[in-house]
């Protein structure tokens, strides 16, 4: 073969080999795939443990312990007003017994604005039943049945009355005793708004009822009419469902007959005993 024809035939070869290394180099290479980097697990979140509650709460509910739990949540979702563990480690023990204000989920974070405790401000409106008032009336061991009287008790309420009655002979002053609340529930003595212990006595100064409106007006009058007393009720006697406001005595002893009477140059009211 003459040496020019195989001049060309290694120069087409050489052509050939480098057009496919430059295709191969193009395409990024052939043979196996390269191996890809494995993706990194995205980072764990961060949590935090938050008081929550178990169950659905309404508005009135008393917190128990079983109505609170503390469960992981994510700290980038955790609000400044949750309770968290790492802050108020005793948060659940705390709100034992305490009441809720607003209504609450289930497995909703809370805070000291959904509850209230015995004694803050706004406990009081919180324990109240819907459509009720509370009323403090001044007390003494003598009228609060020795201090034994305790929130939550159900008592009567007593109005002591001094009145003159004129039998037709002469005129007497004479006392009388009413009943004129019945069944009506302690909110608090003084400051004290729960329960205390076994073989314990509050003795206060002021006792806070729970009444509606028109038994509101009735303890205010009885008040200025006269004494209060409370007698304290039977355990027993809280589920009577009789009866359970004798208003009509308050009514008897305001209606009480009266005339004026002038002696000496003295005028006042005395009572007329009824036949």
């Amino acid at each position: 073969m003459a040496p020019a024809r195989i001049a060309v035939l290694v120069l087409a070869a050489l052509s050939a080999i480098a057009a496919v290394v430059l295709i191969r180099a193009m395409s990024g290479g052939g043979g196996d795939d390269p191996v890809q980097p494995a993706a990194a697990p995205p980072p764990q979140a961060e949590t935090a443990r938050v008081l929550v509650s178990t169950a659905d709460m309404e508005v009135g509910h008393r917190v128990t312990e079983a109505d609170l739990t503390w469960r992981e949540w994510p700290e980038d979702a955790i609000h400044s007003s949750f309770l968290t563990q790492s802050q108020l480690p005793d948060a659940k023990e705390d709100y034992v017994g305490a009441i809720v204000r607003v209504e609450v989920a289930e497995g909703e974070p809370l805070n000291g604005k959904k509850m209230v405790n015995p004694g803050a401000a706004g406990f009081m409106a919180a324990v109240l039943e819907p459509g009720m008032r509370a009323i403090a009336v001044p007390i003494s061991a003598e009228t609060g049945a020795g201090g034994f009287i305790l929130p939550n008790d159900r008592v009567d309420v007593i109005l002591t009355q001094q009145t003159q009655i004129d039998d037709g002979r002469s005129m007497r002053e004479q006392h009388v005793s009413r009943t004129v609340l019945q069944n009506v529930r302690v909110l608090a003595i003084d400051q004290t708004f729960k329960e205390v212990g076994d073989d314990q006595v509050v003795v206060g100064s002021t006792a806070t009822l729970e009444l509606a409106p028109a038994e509101a007006e009735t303890l205010t009058l009885a008040e200025a009419m006269g004494d209060i007393a409370l007698s304290l009720r039977s355990v027993a006697d809280i589920a009577y469902t009789g009866p359970m406001r004798n208003e009509n005595s308050l009514n008897r002893v305001a209606s009480t007959p009266t005339v004026r009477v002038i002696r000496y140059g003295n005028t006042r009211q005395v009572s007329v005993q009824e036949n």
